[in-house]
């Protein structure tokens, strides 16, 4: 599985068929609510997407921030811009889809970050660590 660049443009939002899957905010349930004010705003929002997926996900390494807001758990990671919406349901269900569609296959991750750093990359981690279990 790849975290893919943004060479999505002219592929549909979910080719499924070609294992690609646009996982950028406005296209995805999975896209990072993080909103960059500027490059510098990088780092601290892939990590608050990583610990805000880990809840969504219900997972032990995000116990003390259960039920918290995208926002409060922004703050936790040093994340201070604009945090869009999130649905912590719709989220935890396209992580089960994509994990159905990489058990059958290659699965493709496409975003615009790529291939600066992207939380993309925290996406593909839980994926492989729930396949490879």
């Amino acid at each position: 599985m790849t975290v893919g660049c943004a060479a999505w443009r002219g592929v549909p939002c979910d080719d499924v068929t070609g294992g690609r899957v646009r996982i950028d905010r406005g296209h995805s349930a999975l896209g990072n609510p993080f909103v960059l004010g500027s490059e510098a705003d990088r780092d601290a929002a892939c990590a608050a997407y990583d610990l805000l997926l880990a809840e969504a996900l219900e997972l032990e390494s995000a116990r003390e921030v259960m039920g918290w807001s995208a926002a409060a758990i922004g703050a936790v990671r040093g994340f201070t811009g604009e945090v869009t919406g999130w649905d912590r349901a719709a989220a935890a269900d396209e992580m089960w889809r994509l994990r159905l569609i990489a058990g059958r296959g290659a699965l493709r991750l496409d975003c615009d970050c790529c291939p600066r750093r992207c939380h993309g990359e925290s996406v593909r981690a839980r994926l492989v660590a729930v396949l490879d279990a």
